[in-house]
């Protein structure tokens, strides 16, 4: 059995941060060209449900229901500098584990979100050809 030297071990941690910080900016650029991709969608989505609007009174019943939704709707990030570090690793424990629950949720939305773009999309193919039929 080969015993490891706390220089080893310290190495050995840091390099495995390296590779946390790597694997981050990669989930960064994920997570903002998702972020990107959904405003564009929904803004999309957004006009085709104003086509429904056959009255001025309907009109103003999507604007005020939209209007509605975009007042609970989430804000894009601020970017917030860092406060004090604790770099206990009691400490890095406890904020992986945070992590690793928030990714375990997000995952699970991510689920949610797959169901309400095929719901979106057969709805929006099925108005797509009531719209052919149509012509």
């Amino acid at each position: 059995m080969s015993v490891v030297s706390d220089a080893d071990k310290s190495k050995r941690i840091q390099q495995t941060f390296v590779e946390f910080n790597e694997s981050w900016l990669v989930y960064w650029d994920a997570y903002i060209d998702l972020q990107n991709q959904l405003y564009d969608s929904l803004k999309a989505a957004r006009d085709v449900t104003w086509l429904g609007a056959t009255d001025s009174t309907k009109m103003s019943e999507i604007n005020a229901a939209q209007r509605q939704l975009f007042s609970t709707m989430p804000r894009r990030l601020d970017y917030v500098p860092l406060g004090q570090i604790n770099r206990s690793m009691d400490y890095a424990l406890s904020k992986i584990n945070e992590l690793l629950a928030a990714l375990f949720s997000e995952k699970e939305k991510c689920k949610r979100l797959e169901t309400a773009i095929d719901i979106l999309t057969e709805k929006a193919n099925r108005t797509k050809q009531e719209l052919q039929t149509e012509e």
